[in-house]
């Protein structure tokens, strides 16, 4: 029975940990929706009257806000030179393999196994503005959770030509050795000026600067998405419900492992 009762200690465990992790994510969920909707203009007169009343840097309160990203200085996305706020990219090697490996009979055998390594990757955010109509506000994404849309994807297969590959204004230099190599994948994210986009955070006005930045408390949310406030909830609850699915599941397979063992 000591296998039995291994493999249900772990599918115990493994209902308890995706259990947790569902309550983390509905807790999360419930933040984000009890995150006050409010218009800029509305935060900014109760920022000032705060301000009046206890001095500035008083001011905190959780929101959602939904406008438009506005930069005067942007970057430029590094593949795919797009104006923007935020970007992420990577380069992935793709390459094969060759291995020796033992078949049904024991005879020694030659395998190509196709593998992928990432050999760079770079993200960079800014500051920038969000306008709803109403008004903007600074929005200082450090440590945020940022997501951002596909900008660029490409596959540059290896050559022995050169000894460097490049997408825009990155170049890989490859160092005169391929060894196996197939090729390389390129992927970029960004979030492009004058798009939508939601933002749950703190607005406070630290410095006297109204700005919408990480909350001091440690599991506030702070997200920036191109997703409507629709769409986040929407999100929010089928993870949820999925989570709450699996961790069910391992538990009802742990139970009929351990009945198993109790049978034989």
């Amino acid at each position: 029975m000591g296998p039995f009762i291994l493999l249900t200690v772990l599918f115990a465990l493994g209902s308890f940990g995706v259990s947790w992790w569902a309550r983390r994510q509905a807790d999360r969920a419930q933040a984000m929706a009890l995150a006050s909707d409010i218009p800029l203009s509305r935060l900014a007169e109760d920022s000032a009257s705060i301000a009046k009343e206890l001095g500035a840097g008083s001011f905190r309160q959780t929101v959602k806000i939904r406008g438009k990203i506005v930069c005067e200085t942007p970057l430029l996305a590094e593949l795919s030179h797009t104006p923007c706020v935020s970007y992420r990219f990577s380069v992935t090697r793709e390459y094969e393999e060759v291995l020796w490996e033992k078949d049904a009979q024991g005879n020694s055998i030659q395998r190509t196994h196709r593998k992928s390594e990432v050999v760079a990757t770079n993200e960079v955010s800014i500051p920038f503005w969000l306008e709803d109509g109403t008004g903007k506000i600074l929005v200082q994404p450090e440590h945020a959770k940022i997501e951002r849309i596909k900008s660029h994807a490409s596959f540059q297969p290896a050559t022995m030509s050169g000894n460097a590959l490049g997408v825009g204004s990155f170049v890989l230099n490859l160092g005169g050795s391929l060894g196996g190599t197939l090729g390389y994948r390129y992927e970029e994210h960004c979030l492009p000026l004058d798009r939508e986009l939601t933002v749950v955070a703190e607005a406070g006005d630290e410095g006297g600067q109204l700005a919408l930045r990480r909350p001091e408390a440690k599991d506030a949310p702070f997200l920036v998405t191109t997703r409507s406030f629709q769409e986040l909830a929407r999100g929010n609850k089928t993870m949820v419900a999925i989570l709450q699915g699996v961790s069910i599941g391992l538990a009802a397979v742990a139970v009929l492992i351990f009945l198993l063992g109790v049978v034989r």
